[in-house]
């Protein structure tokens, strides 16, 4: 799962929300260092990425994928499952999507001096680009990944996957639909030990 679903899975809290959000960038045993519940977010971030890494049915997905994004296929799936959980959101999420983002941008905005400095940087040119809103719809996906494949070289061509995914949408789509609630159950479920939160 990528951006979307990990501010979705974060709950109400910020700190829960900045631990989930920045936890690409904060690696090995650095989430010591921050607070309680930014902590609590930053090993739910592991906990989903596990999660999903090893579920059978997301496996399936970076399966069928691996044609056309070869070695690629497991976080361009992520990136995929975003869009999925953006066209299906109406089915798992009580408020509309509109006023998530909103909120989630704001929310973002008020902790962003929580923030690593690189991603400091970015938050503000992700938030005018309306980030989580690029899921939504095609050429917004197409983007997105069209920027994964700049920062990659030659080694992966966006247009090709965009293609493939859309030519393959309702497999993805059932894909999706049998994991995601797996996935949401298994957050709910999530405590971490007790003596790792300092």
């Amino acid at each position: 799962m990528n951006h979307l679903a990990h501010c979705l899975l974060s709950g109400e809290s910020e700190s829960v929300l900045l631990g989930n959000f920045i936890g690409d960038y904060v690696k090995g045993s650095a989430w010591k260092h921050y607070p309680p519940e930014v902590q609590y977010g930053l090993l739910l971030h592991r906990h989903i990425d596990s999660f999903t890494d090893a579920h059978p049915v997301a496996r399936q997905s970076v399966h069928r994928l691996r044609i056309v994004a070869g070695r690629y296929a497991a976080p361009v799936t992520d990136v995929l499952y975003d869009h999925l959980l953006a066209i299906h959101w109406n089915r798992y999420v009580p408020v509309s999507f509109e006023d998530f983002a909103e909120n989630t941008y704001r929310r973002l905005t008020s902790q962003a001096d929580g923030m690593p400095a690189e991603l400091q940087q970015r938050l503000p040119r992700m938030i005018s680009a309306r980030f989580l809103h690029g899921y939504r719809e095609r050429a917004g996906l197409a983007w997105i990944l069209d920027r994964f494949s700049i920062r990659l070289g030659d080694k992966f061509n966006a247009a090709v996957v965009t293609q493939h995914f859309f030519g393959e949408l309702e497999h993805y789509s059932a894909d999706f639909n049998a994991f995601f609630p797996e996935l949401l159950s298994s957050v709910a479920d999530f405590k971490p030990v007790s003596d790792i939160i300092s």
